[in-house]
């Protein structure tokens, strides 16, 4: 488990940097503010998954431990709502771009594949 949570903190930690890259160069770059302000809100969004996904799945493993039938509907309901925060937040500024918002909503899981490449580079070697 506690491998588990150096991964969740790291991936965690590593999509909250790029959020927060993004954040910054929405502010540095005024002319650019359509692309980086897409890429911030999504990536922010992206964020909250990350969090939400961890303590889903902790739930979900305490759960099974204990043999319980419960089943966690409000984190996908406020999935679901941030998403609908996030396209109103576009509505209401008027320029982010969408199509790289919705795109940015993945960097989590961007982040979990490059970890996957880059630690499956790093353990070829090492059986």
């Amino acid at each position: 488990m506690n491998e588990y949570r150096a991964t969740v903190r790291k991936t965690v930690s590593r999509t909250l940097y790029i959020a927060v890259l993004w954040t910054i160069l929405w502010v540095v770059l005024p002319g650019w503010k359509d692309i980086f302000s897409g890429l911030a809100i999504g990536s922010a969004v992206s964020v909250y998954f990350a969090i939400s996904v961890a303590r889903q799945t902790e739930m979900a493993a305490a759960v099974s431990v204990r043999k319980e039938k419960k089943k966690p509907i409000t984190a996908m309901v406020s999935r679901i709502a941030i998403v609908a925060l996030a396209v109103m937040m576009q509505a209401k500024l008027g320029y982010p771009n969408v199509l790289l918002m919705i795109l940015s909503f993945f960097t989590y899981q961007g982040v979990i594949l490059a970890d996957l490449f880059i630690n499956r580079g790093n353990k070829l070697g090492r059986w």
